[in-house]
């Protein structure tokens, strides 16, 4: 058994779910610590622990940054480029959802979908 909140299946049920989102290319569900508790690329480019790490890193870098102003902390990092964004959403204590969107997608409403998740998720925990 592992340290994690969430147990195998309901990760691969999550990321089943979010890989299923329009405009999804790839996505990790990442324990805060950054270790990868599931994960879907359909290149497989997915470098999975530099990511899950990495995404760990900004979101905590993002909480550090809100606390110094005096701000809650962020419940979702969007990280734009020209070609695709890279939407990183906490999910409470459980994880976090780190998700790879295609340009084409509607950012807004991929944002919804993964923060109503991310809710789902903090629940389990």
């Amino acid at each position: 058994m592992n340290n994690y909140p969430l147990m195998e299946e309901d990760a691969r049920r999550y990321v089943n779910e979010i890989r299923s989102i329009p405009g999804v290319v790839a996505c990790a569900l990442v324990s805060c610590e950054g270790v990868v508790l599931c994960k879907y690329s359909r290149e497989g480019s997915l470098s999975s622990p530099l990511f899950a790490a990495m995404c760990a890193t900004v979101l905590a870098s993002a909480e550090a940054a809100c606390g110094s102003v005096r701000i809650q902390r962020p419940s979702m990092v969007t990280i734009a480029a020209s070609d695709s964004a890279i939407l990183i959403v906490s999910a409470e204590e459980a994880a976090l959802i780190a998700a790879v969107i295609d340009k084409s997608a509607d950012l807004s409403t991929v944002q919804r979908q993964l923060s109503d998740i991310a809710i789902r998720i903090g629940g389990v925990a």
